[in-house]
């Protein structure tokens, strides 16, 4: 199959999302929600759909890499190279920024409003994947070793075959993880096997993303403008979720899934953004390097130290959250922000390693390799 050339417009879409997640932190540790709560009328009404809005985001990244993936052939020697630029990224924000905590002092060893021992840090400094210091990425990290053997089957399966394999998926890894906490469904849908993973914050939700971003990939023409249509879906697949938060009555329970990412409205969101910046075409160097550093910008940013102490230089406690556009304006400035100075660092980074691969290439390795034959 031929090798899909990447347009700046998904890569657009890639920003986007990086954007959704700092904006899913925002409201998690940054006190913008609860301050808008507080306010309350129409304010707390826009803040709760802002909040809503970017639930999204998470489904949007693993979507794109099931698009892009889905026709490669297997090569397991490629896959095991993709995983290991993945984990490089993990352990060296891993260990450099617990080094840098460390140095500071052992009192700004801080997550979760809990003093960590510094042996506990290197640790888990040490072995990101396993002390899950990013759920994210030790989703990411295992979905790319899955990924050759996914394409295996995938690329075997009739449009029939693959649209039944969707919806058996989405009934079990969605519909019922969904439905399961409402009422009265829950008096029905029983937990037994779904436990611990009712988010969609694990890797069969991840294994379930990119095999419906596959099916997007195989089975929907592109077009040459984009169709919006698509954007009228994501907006009107947002707007139903947040009516069915604020209209449903408390005892439905609807508000404990609303937000989940196996919510299938935050996934249909998801898949309309997706298909509507598809098929935006233009050409953006700038465009196209910022959307490299997204997984560095997510490691550096949700990192469990730094995370404390970000949140709580730009919080909104003491904020006047009573505007609403200076609201938009404020939440907005403070995503790019991060984003942006995150960006610069893994840029950095990147400048690191290709020196380091430069040095080891020229230097290290014909000496390596001489030692050898000799």
């Amino acid at each position: 199959m031929k090798k899909r050339e990447r347009d700046s417009g998904m890569e657009l879409l890639r920003i986007f999302a990086i954007l959704l997640v700092i904006g899913v932190h925002m409201f998690s540790y940054g006190g913008f929600y609860d301050a808008c709560k507080a306010v309350g009328g129409h304010v707390h009404s826009t803040a709760l759909l802002m909040k809503i809005a970017t639930r999204s985001a998470v489904n949007i990244f693993v979507l794109i890499t099931g698009y892009f993936m889905v026709d490669r052939p297997f090569d397991l020697k490629k896959s095991l190279r993709r995983s290991a630029g993945v984990y490089q990224k993990m352990l060296f924000y891993s260990v450099v920024l617990t080094v840098v905590f460390l140095c500071l002092g052992s009192e700004y060893l801080i997550a979760r409003g809990k003093l960590m021992e510094p042996w506990q840090a290197v640790l888990k400094g040490l072995f990101p994947v396993t002390s899950q210091t990013w759920y994210f990425l030790t989703n990411y990290l295992l979905l790319c070793l899955l990924i050759p053997f996914l394409n295996m089957g995938l690329q075997m399966l009739t449009k029939k075959e693959f649209r039944l394999l969707l919806i058996l998926l989405v009934l079990l890894l969605c519909v019922w993880p969904t439905v399961l906490p409402m009422r009265p469904f829950k008096y029905v849908f029983e937990p037994f096997g779904y436990k611990g993973f009712l988010t969609g914050k694990n890797i069969f939700h991840f294994v379930l993303m990119y095999i419906l971003g596959g099916y997007l990939s195989f089975f929907t023409a592109p077009r040459k403008r984009p169709n919006f249509w698509f954007l009228g879906g994501a907006v009107g697949t947002l707007l139903l979720n947040y009516l069915l938060f604020t209209r449903l009555p408390g005892w439905f329970n609807y508000s404990e899934v609303a937000l989940m990412y196996s919510n299938p409205l935050v996934i249909a969101n998801a898949v309309f953004l997706l298909l509507f910046f598809r098929d935006v075409h233009f050409r953006s160097r700038l465009v196209n390097l910022l959307a490299s550093t997204t997984l560095g910008v997510y490691a550096i940013s949700e990192f469990r130290f730094l995370r404390t102490y970000l949140w709580r230089w730009i919080h909104f406690d003491k904020a006047d959250c009573g505007n609403v556009f200076k609201n938009v304006l404020a939440v907005a400035a403070a995503a790019l922000a991060v984003f942006l100075a995150c960006a610069v660092i893994d840029l950095l980074r990147a400048q690191l390693f290709r020196l380091m691969g430069f040095l080891w290439k020229k230097y290290a390795k014909p000496r390596l390799s001489a030692r050898r034959s000799a």
